[in-house]
This record gives C-alpha cells, sequence and structure tokens, in this order.
C-alpha cells in the first residue's frame, strides 16, 4: 500500500522553475518512483502523483466517463495536462512550461513562494495566496457540512 501525504508547508521557487519536496514528502518517494505533475480537475494548483496513482485516477475517470455516457473531453483534458517528472538528488522537481501559469509567481522574485499540501495520494502545488483564498481555515468547512470537528469524532 502506498504512504499517503498529508501536512503542508511554503517552499521557495526559484528561477528554473524547480521546488524543493518536503523532507516529509520525500520519504514517500522512492528514487525509482515515476511521477506525473499535472493540473488537478476544478481546483486552481498543480498535482504530483506518483505513476501508478496517477494511472489510477485517470481509470477512476474513465469508468465515471464510461457509465454516465460523456466527458471524453475532460479525460483528454487530465491525461494531456499530466507531464512526467522525477525529482532529483536534493528532491527538487521542475515545473514544466506549459504548467506554470497555473501557480502563478514570478520566478525572478528572490522571495517566490509556493504552497505544498499532502492531499491523500497525492501532493498538490499551490499559489500561496491563492491557497488562502481558496482552502483558507477548517471553520468554513465545518460550516458548511454541519461537522461539529471536537463532538464528532467518528470523522477525525
Amino acid at each position: 500500500m502506498d504512504r499517503t501525504f498529508s501536512g503542508s508547508h511554503e517552499r521557495s521557487i526559484d528561477g528554473k522553475w524547480r521546488v524543493s519536496l518536503p523532507p516529509e514528502f520525500r520519504g514517500g518517494l522512492d528514487a525509482e518512483d515515476r511521477c506525473v505533475l499535472g493540473r488537478v480537475p476544478g481546483s486552481p494548483c498543480l498535482g504530483l502523483w506518483r505513476q501508478k496513482s496517477f494511472d489510477a485516477a485517470y481509470r477512476r475517470l474513465e469508468e465515471e466517463v464510461r457509465s454516465r455516457g460523456a466527458g471524453q473531453n475532460l479525460l483528454r483534458w487530465f491525461s494531456g495536462n499530466g507531464y512526467p517528472v522525477r525529482p532529483d538528488a536534493q528532491g527538487r522537481i521542475v515545473v514544466p512550461e506549459p504548467l506554470r501559469e497555473v501557480l502563478r509567481v514570478d520566478t525572478d522574485e528572490s522571495e517566490a513562494r509556493v504552497f505544498v499540501a499532502g492531499v491523500g495520494e497525492r501532493i498538490e502545488l499551490w499559489n500561496s495566496e491563492v491557497w488562502l483564498e481558496t482552502v483558507g481555515g477548517a471553520d468554513a468547512y465545518t460550516d458548511e457540512t454541519g461537522l461539529d470537528p471536537w463532538s464528532e469524532s467518528s470523522w477525525l
């Protein structure tokens, strides 16, 4: 069973579009792991999957499309926006040119930063400001769902 990713970290991104993965995340990737960096449907971020997790996500999406009889273009979009990457010896990945616009960062700035979050079977890369605007704090979700995080411990 693959390790799931959790936790979040702010990381720098350099002028060559390299992001160093946090050490906690590097432990979940073997040196031989092929990975796929791509867009996450419905989210303004990038996802980093192990190749087999990306393949499994594609198969789940394909199954959903087949059952609905529609959605071929979503399959094309998902696979067409996935690029093979492999972390280097320092745990850095390079964001491919076609995906850079998603992060909306100026790598010419010495303090260019992205937010890196573990989300189960993938790692997500976000523009730090967009992360705060989109995800915010847990209070919004507990209010939205009606779940009380302290008394309804069955979901924790």
